[in-house]
């Protein structure tokens, strides 16, 4: 983890370094300002790496050029903002360092950037006067979770165990990007994988390395798509298969075929919650009895900021507060040195888990209503992720107005 020291130390030098490029283009010094930008850009990205932001923003404005870092979920602006006119000349050597065409300006493009074991995906976007960069960084050298510290509650944790022991069906990861599917994903095969098992993944971008399991990267330029990779893998003899999205219907129905087949199968999908993941599925002309035969279970969650343990405060819980979590009681975020005067630190897991079973099996061959879908689900003792949410607030863990945030 960064120390405080070096945070501030390498913040200075972002400054300084940025106060004389300034400097040399106020005195015309621009022999001298080629060297300068490629010294700010490792700055920038060195820092990026240092407080493990997930994603570095570079976004032009009528008159400035704004640096932001996702850190915890939440964009942050930790240092002055550069002057326009110095945007071609950033904008260019990330390109170069990204192997991409700086000269083309006018068309939206993406690169990789590797550098001391972390992988940077290089997205450009055309905008009025200049570019827009997001910078995502995928960081191999951070250590993988286990099951145990992924934020699940006792009683999840158990469901979720026994789900992914389960020796085929299908099982998806739900929830928006940013909202720790990989993560859970990468927990669940570490958790799996052993000498007597074959594990394949089929992924955009491979985050983390397992060792053991062998790991493919989808390569649309080489016809090598989800669809295409899917169908090769199961050729191969594997036990279990992770594809990274079901992103279009001909890698969900392929999906199903590979789970109805005998693989275990670990897929993830966008919906709002659970129940609606699998009225997507249905939506996507599945055919309903293929999706109530193969389907385990379908996991949703989100990530909410976890209060800073150094400085969150025992107080009075308002109105709303007692409302949804039913205590008097409860810690609030008040901010520190060491949160950067957030009041959080980290984050944490919410998570839902739809179990299929035989009733909600009926009712998935039998009807497309995701009411109904949603009300079988509560009646059979769906925890969503607003008592889930609720649960963690009254453990101290996070907030009622971060998870309305969220959620």
């Amino acid at each position: 983890m960064l120390t405080k020291n070096f945070d501030g130390e390498i913040m200075n030098d972002i400054d300084a370094q940025i106060t004389k490029l300034i400097h040399m283009e106020r005195h015309r010094f621009a022999g001298n300002a080629a060297r300068a930008i490629v010294d700010l850009v490792d700055l920038l990205l060195k820092y990026a790496i240092e407080i493990q932001a997930s994603d570095l923003h570079i976004e032009p404005y009528e008159k400035s050029l704004r640096v932001r870092y996702r850190i915890d979920g939440q964009l942050q602006e930790l240092h002055q903002s550069l002057p326009l006119s110095l945007a071609e000349p950033l904008t260019s050597r990330i390109k170069v360092l990204a192997h991409m065409d700086s000269t083309a300006a006018f068309l939206p493009l993406d690169g990789a950037i590797q550098t001391d074991g972390v992988e940077m995906r290089v997205a450009s976007m055309p905008s009025v006067g200049a570019e827009s960069l997001t910078i995502r960084l995928l960081n191999s050298s951070l250590k993988l979770q286990n099951i145990d510290n992924l934020g699940f509650t006792p009683e999840n944790e158990k469901i979720f165990r026994q789900m992914i022991d389960k020796a085929s069906g299908m099982i998806i990861l739900t929830g928006p990007m940013n909202s720790g599917k990989s993560t859970t994903l990468y927990a669940a095969l570490r958790e799996i994988n052993q000498p007597t098992r074959s594990i394949m993944t089929l992924e955009d971008p491979i985050e983390q390395h397992v060792d053991g399991i062998s790991q493919i990267q989808v390569n649309d330029k080489t016809g090598l798509t989800f669809a295409a990779g899917l169908r090769a893998m199961l050729r191969m003899d594997c036990n279990c298969l992770m594809v990274g999205e079901a992103r279009d219907v001909e890698t969900a129905k392929i999906a199903i075929r590979a789970a109805l087949t005998g693989h275990l199968l670990f897929t993830t999908l966008h919906a709002n919650d659970s129940c609606s993941a699998v009225f997507r599925m249905l939506e996507m002309d599945v055919e309903p009895y293929l999706l109530a035969a193969t389907l385990n279970c379908v996991i949703a969650q989100r990530l909410v900021r976890r209060l800073c343990p150094k400085c969150k405060k025992l107080s009075a819980a308002d109105e709303y507060e007692r409302q949804m979590t039913g205590a008097d009681e409860l810690y609030h975020a008040v901010g520190c040195e060491e949160c950067r005067g957030t009041g959080y630190s980290g984050r944490i897991a919410l998570h839902e888990i739809l179990c299929v079973d035989k009733s909600l099996r009926s009712l998935i061959v039998n009807s497309r209503d995701l009411d109904a879908i949603r009300s079988c689900a509560l009646a059979n003792g769906l925890r969503t992720l607003s008592d889930d949410a609720a649960e963690k607030i009254r453990a101290g863990l996070t907030t009622v107005d971060e998870v309305r945030r969220v959620i």
